[in-house]
Formats: C-alpha cells, structure tokens, sequence
C-alpha cells in the first residue's frame, strides 16, 4: 500500500496581456489573454499556473486567440475556500461561464495533465461550447494510468485516495515542496522548468492540491467516452519510461483512449510529463495540425 501511494504522490505533483477578467467565477479563475482567431483555452495541471503555458501561448497567439487560465489554490493563485471541499464541479461550472462569456463558443480546450482531465469533462458534457480537446499527459482515469491496472474501478481507488486526501489535509506548501523536489526530474529534462514546478508547488495551497487529487484519483471518465461528440488529441508522454519498457507503457495509454475512435493517441518518446517544454515544436506541431484537420464548428 504504501509503495502504491508513494508512486501516486511522485507522479502527481512532480507536475503582451489582456488583464485579468472579472466576473462572478473570479474567486476560482484567472485569465490572460493574448492573440486574435480561433478562441483556444490552456489550462494547467496540478499546482502550476498560466506560467507553464507561457512559451506555448506566445507561440501560438500568433493565430489563436489564446487564453492562459490559472485555478485558485494553484501556483502564484490564492486559494478559494470552498475548492477544498469540493474541486472539479465548481472549476467545471466556472470554466463552462468562461467559455459563454468571453469566447465566440467554438473554443479548442489545451489541458495538461489535471487540466486534460477537466478537458475530457467538457468534452463529455451535454452540448459542449467547444471544438476539440487536446489532453496533454492528461488521461480520462488517472489512477488506473499511474497504478499500471487498467481493471481498477474507482471505487477501489478510493482506500488510496482518501489516505491521500488525509495527508494534504496536514501537509504545509513547504512540506508539498519538499516531495515534488524529490521527483521534479520524472516531469521534465530542463532544470528552469523543474525549479519552476517546485516554486509553483511551493506557493499552492495543499489543502486544494488534497481535494484536487482526490477527486481526480476516484473518477473513471473511461464508460462515459463513448459519448464524445468531438475530436480529442491524446498526447502521451513515454520520454521518461526506459526505452524497453515505452511500449507497454503506449499499452496502457491505449486502453484508457479504446472507448471512442474521436480520440487520436500521439506518443512523445523525447518528452517527460510536461510535453509543451519537452518537445515544444513537435507539440506545436501536432496541436496545430489536428486543430486545422479535426477541429471545426459544431
């Protein structure tokens, strides 16, 4: 048991401007904006901010329009109360208003890691304002992707998540700091980044990052694939698996993706969890192309 979560903690959080806008969902959500086009959404993963996605934006805002979203509790973000008692929905309901009120509703939604999840959530929605998804190391089950068990139920993960839930409840961001330093090399090869992950992890509120974790440990998205209505690029990051052991880890990949042939599996073998830094002009790359090939009005 404890090997399990030690493998679950390692995994998890070793991961020109517009100003902010202001509505009713402020308290959860951020947002800088930059470019002009096609409306596209970056969302970022556990404990980090806009701030991973900043190279990535100042690229593509040459033809998108690009919107660098922050979540309260993560990062340079001061945290919201009551998302550490409940995550996903409010961050849902947030973004969902987001995308009515400051987008033309046809929106490509980029998400890394938590944030593919939450990505997969739109995409699964009644009648989603968006046209494709990209998940970036994000997948529709995390506890079955990083467990190596794609027959676990959520319901047998939830033994774990709750222990999990329970330590972050008492952990301090110093404390947070410490584990995500001990394994910040498993989520990219480039050292600025890796001092980024652990600063970001350093300012985040642990409480959230414990309620965030939870949720996404004990929700299986897998059944409810077979619902999607829109294209989603899947981009696996196999870069720090030996390279014997990539094609089973492509495996696993693939079983979390089999529910809907709309999901297009992309493997960056150069590339740690954070893919956008990794391997940036491939990810550029095959972002582009499937949002001009898969993405279209709805």
């Amino acid at each position: 048991m404890k090997s399990t979560i030690a493998v679950i903690l390692s995994f998890i959080v070793n991961a020109s401007m517009n100003p902010t806008f202001a509505n009713e969902h402020s308290d959860i959500l951020s947002s800088q904006v930059s470019g002009s086009g096609q409306d596209m959404l970056l969302i970022p993963g556990l404990t980090s901010d806009s701030r991973v996605w900043q190279d990535t934006a100042h690229k593509l805002s040459k033809n998108y329009r690009v919107h660098q979203l922050s979540i309260a509790g993560f990062g340079d973000q001061p945290h919201y109360r009551p998302l550490r008692q409940q995550f996903t929905q409010p961050v849902m309901a947030a973004i969902t208003n987001y995308l009515t009120d400051h987008t033309s509703g046809n929106a490509v939604i980029v998400g890394h890691s938590l944030g593919g999840f939450l990505g997969y959530q739109l995409a699964v929605a009644d009648k989603p304002a968006i046209s494709c998804v990209v998940a970036v190391d994000g997948v529709p089950f995390f506890s079955a992707l990083v467990t190596r068990n794609p027959a676990l139920t959520a319901e047998q993960a939830k033994p774990q998540a709750q222990q999990l839930l329970a330590a972050y409840q008492q952990m301090s961001a110093a404390t947070m700091a410490a584990q995500t330093a001990q394994g910040v090399s498993r989520h990219t090869a480039l050292t600025q980044g890796q001092e980024l992950i652990v600063d970001m992890a350093k300012s985040s509120d642990p409480k959230t990052a414990g309620r965030a974790i939870y949720e996404l440990m004990t929700t299986d998205l897998r059944p409810q694939l077979t619902q999607l209505e829109i294209p989603v690029l899947q981009m696996a990051a196999t870069g720090a698996f030996p390279k014997e052991q990539r094609a089973a880890a492509m495996t696993h990949y693939q079983k979390q993706v089999s529910g809907s042939n709309l999901i297009t599996l992309v493997e960056f073998d150069q590339a740690r969890h954070f893919i956008m830094w990794d391997q940036p002009q491939s990810f550029i790359q095959q972002t582009t192309d499937f949002i001009e090939e898969r993405c279209h009005a709805q």
